[in-house]
């Protein structure tokens, strides 16, 4: 389940970097993507990772709020909590040349478009 929301979350940071980037880049990352596979393959292993999850801890403060009815008052209190992250665990399929493989795209295709376009985004005058 967090393997899927991970890569979930990363097509969408791709897909939104890649939506600002001109047909020129495009076209660009997709000849360096090949060479970059070919020398950086998927390699996919077990690996025990560190997450993290999000957790609502007490603060010991009290959130409190007074209603009258009538003659009645009725006050409700609630806890003040705040996030803390807490760190486990988890088993994990992680291709160990996805860093290497990105990095290699990224660097070729500023290369390409820094000799086509004479800047890195490919982008015409």
């Amino acid at each position: 389940m967090v393997r899927m929301l991970k890569k979930s979350l990363l097509r969408v940071i791709n897909l939104t970097l890649i939506g600002c980037a001109t047909p020129e880049y495009k076209n660009a990352q997709g000849e360096c993507r090949y060479e970059a596979y070919q020398k950086y393959p998927i390699y996919n292993v077990p690996k025990i990772v560190t997450l993290t999850r999000p957790v609502q801890v007490p603060t010991g403060q009290t959130d409190c709020v007074t209603t009258h009815t009538g003659n009645v008052a009725n006050t409700t209190c609630n806890p003040v909590t705040r996030t803390e992250y807490v760190p486990y665990q988890q088993n994990m399929i992680v291709d160990e040349n996805a860093h290497f493989r990105n990095q290699a795209v990224r660097s070729c295709t500023a290369q390409l478009c820094n000799s086509r376009f004479g800047n890195v985004e490919c982008k015409t005058k």
